[in-house]
């Protein structure tokens, strides 16, 4: 560790904050790399003013938070306005006066995308070229308490590009130890060190596993991470005070603890040179953050809609399905596409003008699924419902012909207006307005032309000429009915018993008439045995008549 200079005496050439011989103030930061990207060679070499090996700090993350971290802890001169007005770099250099060994290199990221063809200094660029140069490195998360979640993302953003830089470099030789890089995690409130630490490893090792042909080491064997807790100084100005202490002096020892490799001021601008060269080779040909930012939105927000349309449907779907007409289905259908179109727009509204057109594809594909998933439901209740009415209509039609033997026209004709109406009625909660397919009239149209060919077709089909042949045999078969009404008859019996040849009984016979309605009859017997006696002892009378009154009732 270096001593830290006694008031008012000269640090490496700087003394009061002014270089020798009427130089610039390095405590106040340079732009080493502009926004569009663009190394800055002269203003990086300016720290060739200042003689000796220096450890290097960069930060990451954080903007605003970060400059005015750096001015309270090494009192640099970083604007902290809101809207700097020299906000024209993506990284700055400066030499603090409170911390004489050490270099400071700040990196944030511009708010807009980088235009095509441009050179990246977007946060995933900025982050590597940090880990390239620095022998420590600030991590300032975007938020007070970030999930695991945005910790990995945001590790893992810095690592993956910073081993893309590293693939095309030789292993570490055998018999020197690869120098560790110290992670500084600044948490705005008390962080969980160890939940910190798994996160950061969980990231390398992601970014490891998507960066073929890396040569990676293990987390451990390249970085050490330590949290810090610096709260705001307005709200606590004592934890402050006590973090910041404890920062500058973790960073005043770093080559001593095994961090890094010090460098010597005439070399900063050639490494800090090669460092953002590699960097800006590994970019080469991938889009800005900002913009892959944009563009897994619009693929969360496409995810996310194609989901709860899915599930708005999902239930219509199993009734179609099963071969039924779901009520109110166009009114549903509508909504569900209408909310998913809003709640896709309500995900990407904060996206830039330059990914525009990826949306509005995205957006197009959105509809255009969903659309044509309604317009399948729709189509499958469409032939459900003139099915179920060709049926009924069919089934009246052989109902007619089973009871009078034929179908009257104006029989088919009710019958088939009845269907009509009914199928009208029904896909009128069907159609869905906005899809592009046939109106409720053109629907009803093309039915009742399917219905009147089913009906002339149908006609002469056999299953009615067999209803037509079975209402003939029955009224062939029923029998005769009189008319309604009283009608009477008489019938006359007779029985004429002569003693001839003794009267013993030797002759008999019979004989008479009846109408044909059977209610007017005369019948006689002739019989010789008027010689027996019956049974009360007595013979016979020669002539007996028996008389008898038929009434027939027609109700």
């Amino acid at each position: 560790a270096v001593a830290a200079p006694a008031a008012g005496s000269s640090v490496d050439g700087v003394a009061g904050g002014r270089l020798r011989g009427g130089a610039a103030d390095l405590t106040k930061p340079m732009p080493i790399i502009s926004s569009a990207g663009e190394f800055l060679l002269s203003s990086a070499a300016a720290v060739e003013q200042v003689s000796g090996p220096r450890s290097v700090v960069a930060t990451v993350g954080g903007r605003l938070r970060a400059r005015r971290l750096l001015n309270a802890v090494f009192s640099t001169s970083f604007d902290t306005a809101l809207a700097p007005a020299d906000d024209a770099g993506a990284a700055y250099v400066a030499v603090p006066a409170k911390a004489p060994q050490l270099l400071i290199v700040h990196t944030e990221a511009g708010a807009s995308a980088a235009a095509e063809g441009s050179a990246v200094a977007d946060e995933c660029a900025l982050g590597s070229f940090a880990l390239s140069l620095a022998d420590a490195v600030l991590m300032l998360p975007p938020c007070a308490q970030p999930t695991k979640a945005i910790l990995m993302g945001m590790y893992e953003s810095v690592f993956a590009q910073h081993l893309a830089c590293t693939q095309a470099e030789a292993a570490p030789a055998a018999a020197g130890k690869p120098s560790r890089t110290l992670l500084v995690h600044i948490a705005q409130s008390f962080a969980d060190e160890a939940a910190v630490r798994a996160a950061a490893q969980a990231a390398w090792a992601a970014a490891a596993a998507a960066t073929s042909g890396a040569a990676t080491n293990s987390f451990s064997s390249r970085f050490e991470l330590i949290t810090l807790a610096l709260p705001p100084k307005a709200v606590d100005a004592a934890g402050f005070t006590a973090g910041a202490a404890e920062l500058r002096t973790r960073l005043r020892s770093l080559s001593a603890d095994g961090f890094g490799n010090p460098v010597d001021t005439k070399a900063f601008a050639p490494a800090a040179a090669e460092a953002w060269a590699r960097t800006q080779a590994a970019a080469a040909g991938r889009p800005a953050l900002a913009v892959l930012r944009e563009r897994y939105a619009a693929a969360q927000a496409y995810e996310s809609g194609m989901e709860r349309a899915q599930s708005s449907l999902r239930r219509t779907s199993s009734a179609v399905a099963a071969g039924r007409v779901v009520d109110g289905f166009g009114t549903a259908a509508t909504r569900a596409i209408h909310e998913t179109v809003s709640r896709f727009d309500e995900a990407v509204a904060d996206v830039s003008a330059a990914s525009a057109e990826l949306v509005e594809r995205r957006r197009e594909r959105l509809v255009k699924v969903v659309q044509a998933d309604v317009k399948e439901l729709f189509n499958k209740q469409q032939r459900s419902l003139s099915l179920s009415i060709s049926k009924r209509f069919e089934r009246q039609l052989l109902g007619v012909q089973e009871r009078a033997g034929s179908v009257a026209p104006y029989q088919l004709e009710r019958l088939r207006k009845n269907a009509e109406r009914a199928f009208d009625a029904q896909v009128a909660s069907l159609v869905v307005p906005g899809l592009g397919g046939p109106t409720r009239q053109q629907l009803t149209q093309a039915f009742s032309s399917q219905l009147t060919a089913f009906a002339t077709k149908f006609v002469d089909s056999p299953a009615m000429q067999l209803r037509a042949l079975a209402a003939t045999r029955r009224r062939v078969s029923r029998p005769y009915k009189p008319p309604r009404g009283l009608r009477w008859g008489m019938a006359l019996t007779s029985a004429i018993r002569p003693k001839w040849g003794e009267g013993t009984g030797s002759l008999s016979t019979f004989g008479g008439y009846q109408t044909p309605d059977g209610l007017w009859s005369a019948h006689c017997q002739l019989s010789n045995d008027g010689n027996i006696p019956e049974s009360s002892g007595e013979k016979p009378p020669p002539f007996r008549l028996q008389p008898k009154l038929n009434l027939d009732l027609s109700i």
